[in-house]
């Protein structure tokens, strides 16, 4: 299960820097102008929707192993 999670994880900082990207940097508020900043707002909700995956798979084989 260690991949899955580390792929979890990877893909969620991944997401989550293209979030703070598009809404706290000039060019990223250039390409995400108006309605299209929910673009970023929605990368940023599923990146620690991902991030919290990958814990809870953790959290459950950890538990599991004792």
């Amino acid at each position: 299960m260690k991949p899955l999670v580390l792929v979890l994880g990877a893909a969620g900082v991944t997401l989550l820097a293209f979030s703070w990207w598009g809404l706290n940097t000039g060019g990223g508020r250039r390409s995400f102008d108006e309605m299209a900043g929910m673009i970023p707002l929605g990368a940023s909700v599923l990146g620690f929707g991902l991030i919290a995956v990958g814990l809870f798979i953790q959290l459950f084989a950890w538990r599991r192993a004792r």
